[in-house]
């Protein structure tokens, strides 16, 4: 029987159970207060110098969706990943990765988080393990000093990320109760499925923070008692519109496409969508008549669900709209397609 853990000290017990309360209170889908709770926690037991949270996607790639450099929030930003580096090491090994057993050599293999002229001399990264026990990011905390974290800090950070994806688990939890979307999932708007939505979904938060800047502009013109605490809203909405943003972007995979379009109708969809011909310009390129090219117009919108030409670009998968190297459609699969 494996040994227990040793007892968190009284101050980090208070600690750990005021995160605890603040991820049980967060909204869902609150991804920015979520992360903020993890770092204040953090922030807590010892120094941070630097502070991230990213998400595995694909191959070699991690998306930080939020990151500190001291108290300066940073941009999101997508990283790629090689092995011997710290990424791929916690998530081929999910275990936490702790600079000073190898004398911080894996860390500084990697790109630098914030001010690229200083060196950390204390990290931790931890794995954010899913239900299956898989490593699907990491959290990591640096500091400018040597010997900042402690077993006793790098068992907490564990406890934190587990806290951190037991609380993204509930978003998904009855998110369905009524079974709304059981039959018709895609009439679930808060999925997002294709780049139209995405680009929705970010048109919506801009939008919150145009307001938000307006409404500020108002109050600086009548008076500045309430300048500061609307420019501090201002600079916070801005800052989770950035991480909401990352968020989509890890999250959202393309959706594949299934068409039923003959190799003609993709070839003429394609021709379409990629350089806009019309009816009759079809007809002389292709050395069919006008009428056939309307009857194959008209069954590519059918199949495809759409209304207007121009929506066929939204709908085509983007291999084929890739234009083809030599005569004749390019085949629809690709699996034995040769640029």
């Amino acid at each position: 029987m494996a040994d227990p853990s040793p007892a968190f000290s009284p101050l980090t017990v208070a600690v750990l159970r005021n995160t605890d309360r603040r991820l049980r209170s967060v909204e869902r889908g609150d991804m920015t207060r979520r992360y903020a709770a993890c770092k204040t926690a953090l922030t807590g037991l010892a120094q941070l110098d630097a502070f991230y949270i990213g998400y595995f996607k694909g191959d070699n790639s991690l998306v930080i969706t939020y990151i500190y450099d001291g108290d300066q929030y940073l941009q999101p930003e997508v990283l790629f990943f090689t092995p011997g580096g710290v990424s791929h090491w916690v998530r081929t090994s999910r275990k936490p990765y702790l600079s000073r057993h190898d004398n911080g050599r894996m860390l500084h293999k990697g790109a630098p988080v914030g001010d690229a002229t200083t060196l950390s001399q204390d990290s931790v990264s931890v794995p954010l393990l899913d239900s299956n026990g898989e490593a699907v990011g990491l959290m990591s905390a640096q500091s400018l000093k040597p010997d900042t974290y402690d077993d006793e800090f790098v068992r907490a950070m564990e406890w934190v990320a587990r806290a951190l994806m037991q609380s993204i688990s509930r978003d998904s939890a009855d998110a369905d109760s009524l079974g709304l979307y059981e039959l018709y999932p895609e009439l679930d708007s808060s999925r997002v499925q294709n780049e139209a939505d995405l680009v929705n979904r970010i048109g919506e938060k801009l939008d919150d923070l145009r307001l938000m800047l307006v409404d500020l502009a108002r109050v600086a013109a009548g008076s500045g008692s309430e300048v500061t605490g609307g420019i501090t809203q201002a600079r916070e909405l801005a800052e989770r519109v950035q991480t909401e943003v990352a968020e989509l972007v890890r999250v959202h995979e393309p959706r594949p496409v299934q068409l039923d379009l003959t190799s003609r109708e993709i070839e003429i969809a394609a021709l379409i969508a990629r350089d806009g011909l019309s009816n009759n310009e079809l007809a002389r390129k292709l050395h069919i008549s006008e009428k056939t090219v309307k009857t194959h117009v008209g069954n590519i919108l059918r199949k495809l669900g759409v209304t207007q030409r121009s929506a066929i670009a939204w709908t085509l998968p983007p291999e084929v709209l890739v234009a083809p190297s030599g005569p004749g459609p390019r085949p629809l699969d690709g699996a034995a397609d040769t640029p």
